[in-house]
């Protein structure tokens, strides 16, 4: 039975690893609507990090007091 299940796996994995042909074209704006998906993408991480800054520090230790502003 274990066997079976590890040909099964070298099987599946060398299907993926075997490269095919792919028959695709990406025009330009194929290709700016990824980069601004990207971009779009890094831009809501850093606003998610800088809104969670001090929660942060303060589950590190840092910055415990909670200071007004």
């Amino acid at each position: 039975m274990a066997r079976n299940r590890t040909s099964l796996l070298v099987a599946v994995v060398v299907a993926l690893i075997v490269p095919q042909a792919a028959q695709a074209y990406l025009d330009p704006a194929s290709g700016s609507m990824i980069l601004q998906a990207v971009i779009g993408g890094v831009a809501a991480a850093a606003l998610a990090f800088k809104y969670y800054w001090r929660r942060i520090l303060a589950f590190f230790g840092f910055g415990g007091t909670d200071e007004s502003e």
